[in-house]
């Protein structure tokens, strides 16, 4: 049994979390501020997760898809496509945005099935081999994006930091580091 703390820049702990993928067992911990604590706050789901998908047909680049991930802060979609000309936008947001809104092994299980439903959606509704995605998350989250990623199943994923604007980082599932 392997126990994770995440402590880094989102896209870091994306690689870190595809790096030590799912074969093992990890319990992966997330970092709350009221209480100051690493142990989950709550034992049941506290809070849920929507999936909007918009599609634009305005878009000049017909194959690129992006995923915003709208947790601990709202993402705005004009933010996103001053850097992506993205003809699909997946958004999931969480219910009740805050730096806290995953409290509990629930509300982390609960994000990652909608989060698993957008990348199938991508692949095999969409059939796109690519995403770039998006990130307001909590480190939790953060950690099972990488963790859970399928190679050869989920889209290869392209990940996106925020500093005064977004810019690309890593890239998991592909060739590219």
């Amino acid at each position: 049994m392997v126990s994770v703390f995440p402590f880094a820049p989102i896209p870091l702990i994306v690689k870190f979390g595809e790096l030590l993928g799912d074969k093992r067992s990890i319990d992966v911990f997330q970092k709350s501020r009221e209480p100051d604590t690493w142990c989950w706050t709550k034992k049941s789901t506290t809070n849920s997760f929507q999936v909007y998908k918009i599609i634009r047909p305005e878009s000049t680049c017909k194959g690129e898809t992006a995923i915003i991930l709208s947790l601990t802060a709202e993402v705005a979609e004009q933010r996103v496509l001053e850097v992506l000309d993205a003809a699909v936008i997946y958004h999931i947001r969480a219910e009740n945005i805050s730096v806290d809104c995953i409290s509990s092994a629930e509300d982390l299980k609960a994000f990652w099935m909608e989060y698993q439903y957008v990348c199938d959606q991508i692949k095999n509704e969409d059939h796109c081999n690519s995403a770039s995605v998006f990130p307001a998350i909590p480190v939790s989250a953060a950690f099972e994006i990488g963790r859970r990623h399928m190679t050869g199943v989920h889209p290869i994923l392209h990940i996106y930091e925020d500093n005064n604007g977004f810019f690309k980082t890593v890239t998991i599932g592909g060739s590219e580091i």
